[in-house]
């Protein structure tokens, strides 16, 4: 009995690390955005998007976050078509409040704050300890580069324009 009851728990454990998608809702886009992760190529792929892309993780509270947010926007107004940036905020106040934070750090880009896309991006990227930090994945999905902290906009040229040559 015993031996049925640890495969079963077993079993629904390896079902839920699979590779399903994963939708995740957005303050500021009514329709999200849709995700599969591959655990064995550690490759998160947004569906739908076959570029380069990036996750800046950020919260309500961060000084450097806001000064981070004029050079993301630039870097979407830039690389337009070629490269998506989605934003997790981290720190949920409530949609009202997360709404707030937006408009009030400048935010443009399709940003989430829900609880469980929050959890499962910080997991995939393998946590994350401070804000900002931002993680640069290539076309395949395959994690490419991690900034942590306050970054000039070249640095993430550099890294966008060997992903795009």
């Amino acid at each position: 009995m015993k031996n049925l009851i640890f495969s079963l728990i077993f079993a629904f454990i390896l079902i839920g690390c699979g590779n399903g998608s994963r939708h995740h809702m957005t303050l500021n886009d009514k329709n999200g955005f849709d995700t599969t992760y591959d655990t064995a190529k550690k490759e998160l792929k947004i569906i739908g998007w076959d570029k380069p892309y990036m996750l800046f993780f950020f919260s309500t509270m961060c000084g450097a976050c806001k000064s981070q947010v004029p050079i993301i926007n630039e870097l979407i107004k830039e690389y337009d078509g070629k490269i998506k940036i989605y934003g997790v905020m981290g720190d949920t106040t409530g949609y009202d409040g997360d709404i707030f934070t937006l408009k009030e750090k400048g935010i443009s880009f399709m940003s989430t704050s829900a609880p469980k896309s929050v959890s499962y991006l910080s997991s995939v990227v393998g946590g994350v300890m401070g804000t900002p930090v931002t993680y640069i994945f290539d076309k395949n999905g395959k994690k490419i580069k991690q900034f942590l902290g306050l970054y000039p906009k070249s640095a993430f040229e550099n890294e966008l324009k060997l992903l795009l040559d």
